[in-house]
Order: C-alpha cells, then sequence, then structure tokens
C-alpha cells in the first residue's frame, strides 16, 4: 500500500524549493551582475532595490487584495503552484548569459521584476500555509518548526553550490548559475503540483452577531506593528553584514559558514529559551551576538576567525527570524479564530512585503559601503557595526513589546 505524503511533508517541500531560488537570487543575483556581467557597484544596487521595492509593494497590494477573498485556502494552493512555475521560468531567464560586452541596464531590470512579480505570488502563497493548513494552534507550532528546518537546510544547499558559481571563471560560472536555475525549477514544479491537489481542513470559527457580519474585523495591525517594524530593522540592517559575505576574499566560504549557522538556530533556540525561561533574554543573547560577530570579522582578518563570525552571526539572524515567522502565524491564527475569516495571506503578505522592502533599503547600503570595506577603511568599518547595533536594538525592542489581545468587538464569548 503506497503511504500518501502528508500536508506537513508536501508543505515542507514547497518550502524547500522556494527557498531555494530566493537563496539563489538573493545570494547570487548581485555577485552576478557586478562580478560576472561587469554592471558597477552602485547600479547593481540600484537594480537590486528597484526590483525589491516593487515587489515589496506587490505583496501590499496582495495584502489588500486578499482582505476581500474568502476561501484562502484553497487559493493560496492555487496561486503556489501558478506562482511557482513562474518563479521557475523567470529565474532562468534572469541568469541567462548575456552576449553583449556592455550590460544593459533596463534588460536587466526587466527581467528582474519579472521574476519578482512571479515571486510574489509564490512566496505570499507558500508563508499563508504555514497558518492555513494546520488544523489547530499545536500544529500551527509544528509548521513554524517546520519551516525553521527546512530553511536553513535548503540554503545550506545553495551555499554549497556557491562554490560552483562564485570565484570560478567567468564563462563557466554563468552557466553553472542557469544550471542551478534549471535543477531549481524542476523542484519547485516537483513540489507545488502535489501541494496543489492537498485536502483543506476546517478551521474553527466563532460565532458573530449581525454587527460583526455586517461590519468584519480588520487586520490584526496593533498586534504585527511590532513584528513588521522588528522584521524591518533585522533585514535592512543587521542583515546588511551577512550581503557583504559573497564579496570577501573567501566569499563562497564564508556564505556557507552563514547559512550552517542558520541551520543550528531552531535547535539552539529552544535550547536557550529552556535555560533562560525568557523569549526576550534569547533575543537580546542574539542580539549582541550579531553585533560581536560583525565588529570581529572586521577587526581581526583571519580567514578562520571570519569562518567563525560569519556563523554565528548566521545564527544570531535565523533565531531572530523564527520567532518573527511564529508571531506572525499566531497572530493570523487568533485573528482567524475572532474574527470569523481567514486573513492569513493578508497578514503573511504584510510581513514578506516589509521584508523585500527592508532588503531593497539594504541593497542600497550595500552599494555606499561596499567599496569602503573590500578598501578595509576604517571609518566604513565602524559604520557597518553602528548599523547593525542600531537595527539589533530596534528589533529587540519591537519584539519584546507584548502581543496584544485579539479584538473581539461583535463576537458572543
Amino acid at each position: 500500500m503506497n503511504a500518501q505524503p502528508s500536508p506537513q511533508h508536501l508543505y515542507a517541500a514547497g518550502h524547500f524549493a522556494r527557498t531555494l531560488v530566493w537563496s539563489f537570487v538573493d545570494l547570487v543575483l548581485g555577485y552576478h551582475l557586478h562580478a560576472r556581467l561587469g554592471l558597477p557597484a552602485a547600479h547593481t544596487g540600484q537594480l537590486l532595490a528597484i526590483s525589491l521595492s516593487y515587489s515589496s509593494l506587490l505583496d501590499l497590494l496582495l495584502a489588500a487584495v486578499f482582505t476581500r477573498m474568502r476561501n484562502q485556502q484553497r487559493l493560496a494552493l492555487r496561486l503556489q503552484l501558478i506562482g511557482g512555475l513562474g518563479t521557475a521560468a523567470s529565474a532562468c531567464l534572469l541568469f541567462s548569459p548575456g552576449n553583449a560586452t556592455e550590460p544593459a541596464f533596463l534588460p536587466l531590470l526587466v527581467a528582474s521584476l519579472l521574476f519578482r512579480t512571479c515571486y510574489a505570488v509564490y512566496d505570499v502563497a507558500q508563508n499563508a500555509l504555514t497558518s492555513l493548513l494546520p488544523r489547530d494552534e499545536d500544529e500551527a507550532m509544528g509548521y513554524v518548526s517546520t519551516r525553521a528546518v527546512v530553511v536553513p537546510i535548503s540554503k545550506l544547499c545553495i551555499a554549497s553550490a556557491l562554490f560552483g558559481v562564485v570565484g570560478t571563471p567567468a564563462s563557466q560560472g554563468s552557466g553553472n548559475a542557469l544550471l542551478i536555475c534549471m535543477i531549481i525549477g524542476v523542484l519547485i514544479a516537483a513540489a507545488a503540483l502535489p501541494l496543489a491537489c492537498v485536502a483543506t481542513p476546517s478551521r474553527p470559527s466563532a460565532t458573530r452577531t449581525p454587527a460583526a457580519v455586517a461590519l468584519p474585523l480588520p487586520l490584526p495591525l496593533p498586534a504585527l506593528l511590532p513584528v513588521l517594524l522588528a522584521a524591518a530593522a533585522e533585514t535592512a540592517l543587521v542583515g546588511l553584514a551577512g550581503r557583504l559575505f559573497p564579496f570577501a576574499e573567501h566569499g563562497a566560504a564564508l556564505t556557507f559558514a552563514m547559512v550552517a549557522g542558520m541551520v543550528v538556530a531552531p535547535w539552539l533556540c529552544l535550547r536557550l529559551r529552556s535555560t533562560l525561561h525568557s523569549e526576550t533574554g534569547m533575543l537580546a543573547l542574539m542580539s549582541v551576538l550579531a553585533v560581536a560577530a560583525v565588529g570581529v570579522y572586521l577587526a581581526i582578518p583571519s580567514t578562520p576567525i571570519a569562518i567563525a563570525c560569519a556563523a554565528t552571526h548566521g545564527t544570531a539572524v535565523a533565531s531572530v527570524g523564527l520567532v518573527l515567522w511564529r508571531r506572525t502565524a499566531l497572530i493570523a491564527r487568533r485573528h482567524a479564530i475572532h474574527s470569523g475569516r481567514d486573513d492569513d495571506l493578508s497578514c503573511f503578505a504584510l510581513l514578506t512585503g516589509t521584508m523585500k522592502l527592508s532588503i531593497a533599503a539594504s541593497s542600497l547600503l550595500l552599494g555606499e559601503v561596499l567599496p569602503g570595506i573590500q578598501a578595509g577603511d576604517p571609518g566604513t568599518s565602524a559604520a557597518l557595526v553602528s548599523l547593525v547595533a542600531a537595527g539589533s536594538l530596534l528589533s529587540l525592542a519591537a519584539l519584546a513589546w507584548p502581543i496584544p489581545p485579539a479584538r473581539s468587538e461583535g463576537l458572543r464569548p
């Protein structure tokens, strides 16, 4: 008898494939544009910032559209298939080797915008399944834990593949990048097709008065705002250091070490939370480690120390990210129970839109600090450490704020 894979296993496969394509583009596109195609650093930062800003605005638009749509479970399953196939095709187009001697900014921007459009649909749908597929709150936490394990493993695979792209001869590196995109595309299709056929579970609903039916509760913005603020600070400022690793002398090794540190984060978070008896204490420790890792990396020019710092930085960033996704899933489920409607797609679209807009800002900062970091300028190094410290402090302050209770106006107890 053939056992059918569970929805959680299919969800894990889908998130694995989604993270493959996002991580590859996130880690390699800037390097590909600058080192392979010869686009100036400032223009590379501008292209990344424009495309990511567009992607974040698209996420926010999707958030507004999805608030008017019902049966979001089935809708999300269909969208992850459509968006996934489009993402796979556009990623291959994005990394197709160029024939022109001088890289053309506009065609590269158009290809990037096409990829961001497809990925926005794919990403929002995949992330919303974190709270749409589970049958109860306990199972939802299991989905979050599954995501926390699968995502860094997927990133580790991409970090391993970077050795075939970063530092290799130009023609070979470009060909390897396209081949990797094609393999990822096959994996996306293999994961998205069976996931689109999953039966959706029924969700608990609240008993609502006629007033509540006429005037549905808005999105849980009071609960989401601290999470969005933390995501913005963590992604734009703390994550800036990690975006510099591929450009270092041993860029592939540092990136691999950073992602390897991310793999350890879910296990380490559980241990630290039980030891410290406080999620805020765990976040404070990770914030200190993130800043210290960047400071030591810039101060001591040693390859072994740089690898250790990259791993520590990856663990710290992934630990905070785990809290961000867990809280968003929890807020979305509680809102659904109290309001009697699903707004998971909108909640996760707000989170991903915030992150992408923050990556766009981080890309602009990357274009400004990269020349100074490569030249070993002490002022630029001090500025980078200050930015990471400011981001860590803002993120910690936002996540230390307690989650407001779900609104229940118009609901019967």
